[in-house]
């Protein structure tokens, strides 16, 4: 098997790192490995007894950021998959494993995907701020889609947690969901059930896309000011 610590060492970037520790709070023992180095030594683990690697001790933030590719992309039956993923989503505590970590996630049409969403729906009722970011960024990535739109939007809507980086998600699928679904999305925007934070990072990140036009980013805004 590839010497998985010996290329992440080979590959520490000390500037990396030091903008890293800046931007991704709650991360440690940060190695500064840049992300297509990351999925290059992950395909590699793939190839191999990817399995021994996930029973490896976690010492740098990079094992984990390898940890979250490996179990999203390896080559497995759909349930392995997913109890790998309840185990491992306990151990996110940062926005930067969370997002590669649903980016990358290997799901099919049909069954598969059907048993994504019922566990996307239980962590979106977790109560904890980064179980409940995975479901908010999975639901950007894989249910935008006509089947999902109107639950998404329902729950991005209505459940709430405090934490930054739940809402900041919450408000990224928002605007991502407003590209797909603009009149469907506007409605919901400016309901009374979503938290003002949420709302207003959501407006901010549609206001920043150029998939959206300025007559729809001004009166986003305007309807923002007006509440």
């Amino acid at each position: 098997m590839i010497d998985v610590r010996k290329e992440l060492i080979d590959n520490a970037d000390k500037k990396n790192s030091e903008f890293q520790a800046r931007v991704v709070p709650g991360a440690d023992k940060i190695l500064g490995v840049r992300t297509p180095v990351l999925r290059e030594i992950s395909k590699e683990i793939c190839k191999d007894d990817w399995r021994a690697f996930l029973n490896e001790p976690v010492i740098f933030f990079e094992d984990r950021m390898l940890r979250a590719l490996v179990i999203a992309t390896a080559k497995m039956e759909f349930d392995e998959r997913l109890g790998l993923a309840k185990m491992f989503i306990p151990e996110i505590n940062n926005w930067a494993v969370c997002d590669i970590f649903c980016c990358e996630w290997n799901v099919k049409k049909g069954s598969d995907k059907g048993k994504l969403w019922e566990y996307c729906l239980e962590l979106i009722e977790a109560d904890d701020e980064f179980r409940m970011r995975v479901s908010a960024v999975m639901m950007l990535y894989h249910f935008l889609d006509d089947e999902h739109i109107d639950d998404v939007l329902r729950l991005l809507t209505t459940k709430y947690h405090p934490g930054y980086y739940y809402r900041m998600g919450a408000a990224w699928a928002l605007s991502f969901s407003y590209i797909k679904y603009p009149e469907k999305t506007e409605v919901m925007l400016f309901r009374d059930t979503l938290d003002k934070n949420i709302r207003n990072k959501a407006v901010q990140k549609i206001s920043d896309s150029y998939r959206v036009s300025r007559e729809d980013k001004e009166r986003l805004k305007l309807k923002k000011k007006a509440l």
